[in-house]
């Protein structure tokens, strides 16, 4: 599990369960550094607008949904500081991202007192991952109540989708090779999303074997690609049988069926494609 922290003003999320930020990359760059299962670690800032009892503490901390959001598309702006907006009217923190579970510590400690080292700037406007372990196995160890979050559907929907994607990406299958007999239901297999050197080109597939057969499509690299790329393995995702891989497979391709561009690759920015595949799987874990 990784931890990264940013600072804040307050723990509200009992009334509002975001995180928000100012600069849409400071949320991209947490989407892209987080996995699901790591926590996003709130620490009081030293302002006056932060309580005092608050100001560079370790306030708690969150697990988040995966789904980049919009803060005025969920949030009716008199719900919102005055303090938020800008001379002209407009909301400064207007990227957000769910947070579908929080925790807060009881009591919390000063940052200063617990960890290592202080956050840097990063922190303040962005995110900042605590990569030091023993740093991390503070601030597991102190004691987290679980806070109760408002009834919100797209909470609810966000941490399902966790619970059923935290601990379904790993290494590859060793007993068992690439198949393409699409019948075949026995044993586990993998649906997942190549991507061609580092544009925004993807192969969506399944096999039984990721490697081998990521292995396999780069002695065939479109001539229309070119150039010294290759495909890797970007997104992998263990299904139950070669089956529900392959339906991964169909959906994800349908639901990105206006970027295709022949056969089983898309061209779409990633974002979009992590959206899609989310979908896809939390439609196929209803569907059983």
């Amino acid at each position: 599990m990784k931890l990264f922290a940013t600072r804040v003003w307050g723990f509200g999320f009992a009334r509002l369960p975001l995180a928000t930020f100012g600069v849409k990359g400071n949320l991209g760059r947490l989407l892209t550094l987080a996995k699901r299962g790591d926590r996003l670690v709130f620490v009081g800032t030293q302002t006056e607008r932060t309580a005092p009892e608050h100001q560079g503490r370790i306030l708690g901390m969150a697990e988040i949904g995966f789904e980049p959001l919009r803060t005025l598309d969920l949030v009716e702006r008199e719900a919102l500081d005055p303090r938020d907006f800008d001379a002209a009217g407009n909301f400064k923190f207007p990227h957000a991202v769910a947070t579908t579970r929080v925790w807060q510590f009881e009591p919390a400690p000063v940052l200063t007192q617990l960890l290592s080292r202080q956050l840097t700037m990063v922190a303040t406007a962005g995110v900042e991952e605590i990569d030091d372990p023993a740093d991390v196995a503070a601030v597991l160890a102190l004691n987290a109540v679980e806070i109760d979050l408002p009834p919100l559907p797209v909470l609810a929907r966000m941490r399902r989708l966790n619970d059923a994607l935290r601990n379904t990406t790993g290494p590859r299958p060793t007993d068992a090779s690439y198949n393409v007999d699409r019948s075949g239901t026995d044993g586990e297999a993998w649906a997942y999303a190549l991507q061609f050197g580092s544009r925004n080109v993807w192969k969506i597939g399944w096999a039984d074997d990721i490697d081998e057969r990521c292995a396999a499509v780069n002695q065939h690299i479109p001539i229309e690609l070119g150039g010294l790329e290759q495909w890797t393995v970007k997104f992998r995702q263990r299904m139950k049988n070669r089956e529900a891989a392959y339906k991964m497979e169909q959906r994800v391709l349908t639901l990105l069926d206006a970027k295709r561009k022949g056969f089983e690759r898309v061209h779409c920015a990633q974002a979009d494609l992590q959206s899609v595949w989310a979908r896809a799987f939390l439609d196929i874990v209803q569907e059983d």
